[in-house]
C-alpha cells in the first residue's frame, strides 16, 4: 500500500487495461475520482463499479482537477484528449498503443509539443519483477544478440467494438497491439535502442478472420547508446490462439539469459496481475504523480513506439 490518497481520473475505455488499472489504484490506497467515455453506458459501469462520476467529456474531467489522468482513447480520439489534458494540471499517462502509424506518431508530437504536462507511455511489461531483475544483471556491452516473443490471442482485437485494433491504419493490427510488448522489452534490456538495420515478413493463416496478420518478425540491428557495436535482435509477434505470453533471451558471452512472462505464471489473476507488470505500472504511476511527474516519460517512451510502429512497417514491407 503506498497509503497515498490520490485523486486518479480515467480518460477512455477503449479495451480492458483500464479495469484492472482502476482495481490497482484502488488497492493502492487512491481514489477514482472520475472517468469519460464516448459509451455513456460503459462509463456509467465503471462508474458505478470503481467509485467517481461519469462524465460527458474529457474537459469536464479536467475539471474534477485529479491528481493524475490514465488514458485509454481510440485512435481517432487520442490527439483531441492529449490536446485538453496537455493544457490541465495532472499528469498523464496513455495505456498502449499511443500511436500505431508513423502519422499517428506525427500528430502526438504535435500535440505533445504543446503540452504542459509530463505524459508518459508504455506496455505493462515495462513494470514486470522477472524482467526488471533481468535488467539490472547485464551490461550492453556484453550482450551479444537478443531474441524477442510476444504472444497474445489476436481474436480480442476482432470484436464489436475493438476492432480498430485489428485495422493497421487505426489501430495498428497484430504487428502494432502485440508488438509493442516485445518493443518494450527490448528497450528496458537496451535502454533507447534503436533499430537500425532490418528484413521483416508477415503471415496470416488460411481463413483467418484478421484484418492485419496472425504473426510477424523483424531481423534486424540495434544502435544503443553507450555500446561499442550494434546488437542483432530478432522479434517475433504472433496473434495465435492461445495464452498471452512474452519472452526473451539474451545471449551473452558467460551463457544465456531467459525470461518468460504468460498467464500461467501465477495460480490466480493477482499472479498475472504482478508478474505481467499490471500493479507495478500503477504503483510506479502513483509514486510518480506524488512528484508530479509520469513513469515512462515521453522523451524516454517516444523510442519504443517509434521501433514499434517502424518494426510493423518492415514486416509489412512498408517503405
Amino acid at each position: 500500500m503506498t497509503g497515498s490518497a490520490l485523486r486518479v481520473a480515467f480518460a477512455g475505455l477503449a479495451h480492458s487495461h483500464p479495469y484492472t488499472d482502476a482495481a490497482n489504484v484502488r488497492a493502492l490506497g487512491a481514489e477514482v475520482v472520475g472517468v469519460h467515455d464516448a459509451d455513456a453506458v460503459v462509463a456509467d459501469d465503471f462508474a458505478a463499479r470503481f467509485g467517481g462520476a461519469a462524465v460527458d467529456s474529457v474537459g469536464a474531467l479536467a475539471a474534477l482537477q485529479p491528481d493524475f489522468v490514465i488514458a485509454t482513447p481510440r485512435p481517432d480520439e487520442t490527439v483531441p484528449f492529449l490536446e485538453v489534458l496537455g493544457g490541465g494540471g495532472a499528469p498523464v499517462f496513455v495505456n498502449k498503443v499511443i500511436a500505431a502509424t508513423a502519422a499517428q506518431l506525427d500528430e502526438v508530437d504535435r500535440a505533445l509539443a504543446a503540452s504542459s504536462v509530463p505524459v508518459g507511455t508504455s506496455s505493462v511489461l515495462r513494470f514486470a519483477p522477472a524482467l526488471a531483475s533481468l535488467a539490472g544483471e547485464i551490461a550492453v556491452d556484453d550482450v551479444l544478440a537478443l531474441r524477442v516473443h510476444a504472444q497474445h490471442d489476436n481474436a480480442a482485437f476482432q470484436l464489436p467494438g475493438r476492432s480498430w485494433q485489428d485495422d493497421p491504419q487505426r489501430g495498428g493490427g497484430t504487428a502494432v497491439t502485440v508488438g509493442v510488448h516485445a518493443w518494450e522489452m527490448v528497450d528496458v534490456l537496451l535502454p533507447g535502442a534503436d533499430v537500425v538495420s532490418r528484413s521483416g515478413w508477415t503471415r496470416t493463416s488460411g481463413g483467418s478472420a484478421t484484418a492485419s496478420e496472425d504473426a510477424a518478425g523483424v531481423d534486424g540491428l540495434l544502435r544503443v547508446p553507450g555500446a561499442h557495436r550494434e546488437v542483432p535482435v530478432q522479434v517475433l509477434v504472433t496473434g495465435a490462439p492461445g495464452a498471452d505470453a512474452y519472452a526473451v533471451d539474451v545471449v551473452m558471452a558467460a551463457g544465456i539469459r531467459s525470461v518468460s512472462l504468460g498467464v500461467d505464471d501465477g495460480a490466480d489473476g493477482e499472479g498475472v496481475n504482478a508478474t505481467l507488470g499490471f500493479l507495478g505500472l500503477i504503483r510506479a504511476l502513483l509514486d510518480a504523480a506524488a512528484q508530479r511527474a509520469t513513469a515512462a516519460p515521453w522523451s524516454e517512451a517516444r523510442g519504443v513506439v517509434a521501433n514499434t510502429v517502424r518494426a510493423a512497417e518492415i514486416a509489412r514491407g512498408v517503405s
